[in-house]
This record gives C-alpha cells, structure tokens and sequence, in this order.
C-alpha cells in the first residue's frame, strides 16, 4: 500500500482511508508564541498511525526554548512505541542544523529527508532568495520544515520520496502559499 502525506501549514493531509481513534492538542508552558503539539492517533489501510505536527518557537534568539519544544514532543512520541504504532512527526521546526546536533533524543527516528538522500532541490523550505512573501531584504536558506519517522517502524513504514510543494505562485494574488516550502512525503506501508 502506498499513502501521500504532505504538510502543508502545518497540518497533515492524507489520501486513503482514515478512521481517526483519538486527537489532542497540548499548549508548550513556556511558549511565548503561542506554540503547541497536535497528535492524531489513527487507522489508515489497516496499520495504527501516531501524527505528531507542531510549529516550534521561531527565531534563532529563541533557541533554548524551540529545543525544549522539540524535546518534549519526542517525549510525546515515545509514548507511543509502546502501543507499536507508526510515529511519524513534521511541521515548521525553525530548526538550525546546529541544534539538531545538541538533541539526544533524535537517534530515535529517522529524518526523512536524510534517509531520501539529502537532495539538495529539497533541502531548503525557508528560502527568501526564491520565495518573496516575507519581503525580506536579505537572502536566507534554511530546513526549518522536516519530517521525522520512528525507526522502530522498520519494514513497517519506509519513506519512498520526498518533494517540496507550494513552490508556484497562486493566479489570484501572485504570492506563494506560504513563505515556507510545504512538505509531500510518500510512505511504503505494510501491512
């Protein structure tokens, strides 16, 4: 069975079969952006899903704080490798490559985009030297977006592409959908 998955503004969206068991947000205590963890816990061609999306603290001051977010959600996640469900995570990180480095907890999962051979045409979702919705004036390319799979899920789930959309500019208005780079993932499940 083969399942899409993108993430676009931070939400999932899926093409199958879905039958939704249980959905909870929870609020980040020390967010000063409003920031939370969505999770939704489904059934989808027969196999039990965890979907994890979050949009972490923005800004590179706020670096302690994002870490201690994306902490917290792999605590979140955890939870779930006892149930044996899929866990799959993404959304807005606003991760720097040098925090991912100081993050113990990652050698859980897999980065999707990593384990689809670092392609370079996917790399960057936060590019204000082609996407010009921010207005920006300086010239700035970073992975904010990324997707994280449980590697407890071998065989289970395997990502088969990864791709960035939202990269052509709506007729209505001449602007992008986003000032990131969406996410579309396509996933290997077995059964």
């Amino acid at each position: 069975t083969s399942i899409t998955f993108k993430n676009i503004s931070h939400c999932f969206r899926k093409v199958g079969n879905l039958n939704v068991l249980n959905k909870y947000v929870k609020k980040f205590h020390n967010t000063i952006m409003g920031r939370h963890a969505v999770q939704v816990d489904c059934t989808l061609f027969g196999s039990q899903f965890s979907f994890f999306t979050s949009h972490l603290e923005s800004m590179k001051y706020h670096s302690a704080e994002r870490c201690n977010q994306l902490n917290k959600m792999l605590s979140y996640m955890a939870r779930e490798q006892l149930l044996q469900n899929i866990t799959l995570f993404g959304g807005d990180m606003n991760l720097r490559d040098s925090e991912v480095k100081r993050l113990q907890n990652l050698h859980s999962y897999v980065d999707v985009w990593e384990e689809m051979g670092r392609d370079p045409e996917t790399r960057y979702t936060w590019d204000t030297v082609t996407n010009t919705n921010t207005g920006a004036s300086y010239k700035s390319r970073l992975r904010f977006d990324r997707m994280y799979l449980r590697k407890s899920c071998p065989g289970k789930c395997e990502p088969v592409s990864l791709n960035l959309t939202g990269k052509t500019k709506l007729q209505s208005c001449g602007m992008y959908p986003s000032d990131h780079w969406g996410l579309l993932a396509r996933f290997r499940v077995q059964k």
